[in-house]
């Protein structure tokens, strides 16, 4: 890893020195100031295209990918600017002669409109990690349905008189739950909080499942009830 980073940034020095030298060489009757514009307008599209060698644009430890929202906005910003800043360079030194302090005012304008670029870019990042956020959050809930489900059958394993209708019904109800959707409605989440707490009553009773029966039943049929109740229910 550390010597790919090398090899990297030596690229990275070579090439500049490159563009350097090139224009050193190919000045023609350019100004020390024309000069030095064009190098440092040449070094900003040389490093805007090898930034994503050296920091890779998507981290794929970050679950929300919210990078990859932004990797069109970014590029369109990125191939706009070099495509403009290459042609003003051209139009200015070669087709026209432009004094420098035009160049200079073109080749700000063009800079200010890729930062703005950019600011679309974080915006775009933002609202994917916002969305990623929300989801998740409408996921929680469903997420410990299954893991308070999870727990239930685990005491259920270990409890060899439990009647096959109560087995039965547990194995379907914990079936149908892939069938419940996210929601960000507060309806669902009183659903989702009542129907674990219900559910941990039943864990509870299934120690001494003859004397809570009449209670395991009314219970499970309060789960089964809230399960078709929030399956209905979805994202506003």
């Amino acid at each position: 890893m550390e010597t790919k980073k090398t090899i990297s940034w030596l690229s990275l020095l070579l090439g500049e020195t490159l563009i350097i030298t090139a224009f050193i060489l190919f000045r023609g009757k350019q100004t020390d100031n024309i000069l030095a514009l064009n190098i440092v307008v040449s070094t900003i599209i040389y490093g805007l295209f090898f930034v994503d060698i050296l920091i890779p644009l998507v981290d794929y430890n970050d679950k929300s990918s919210k990078a990859i929202g932004s990797i069109g906005v970014r590029w369109l910003a990125t191939w706009l600017y070099a495509i403009i800043a290459v042609a003003a360079m051209i139009i200015s030194n070669i087709a026209l002669d432009v004094v420098f302090s035009t160049q200079l005012i073109i080749h700000g304008i063009l800079f200010f409109l890729l930062l703005l670029g950019f600011v679309a870019a974080l915006h775009s990042s933002d609202k994917v990690n916002e969305v990623y956020a929300q989801e998740t959050a409408n996921s929680n809930g469903i997420n410990e349905m299954k893991s308070v489900m999870q727990g239930l059958k685990y005491k259920m394993s270990n409890n060899l008189e439990l009647p096959d209708y109560f087995i039965n019904r547990i194995n379907e109800l914990e079936k149908n739950l892939r069938f419940v959707s996210p929601s960000n409605k507060q309806e669902a989440n009183n659903l989702e909080i009542s129907f674990i707490d219900t559910l941990n009553n039943i864990s509870i009773e299934i120690y001494d499942f003859a004397m809570n029966e009449e209670s395991i039943k009314k219970n499970l049929q309060k789960c089964e009830w809230i399960y078709q109740r929030r399956k209905n229910i979805y994202s506003k």
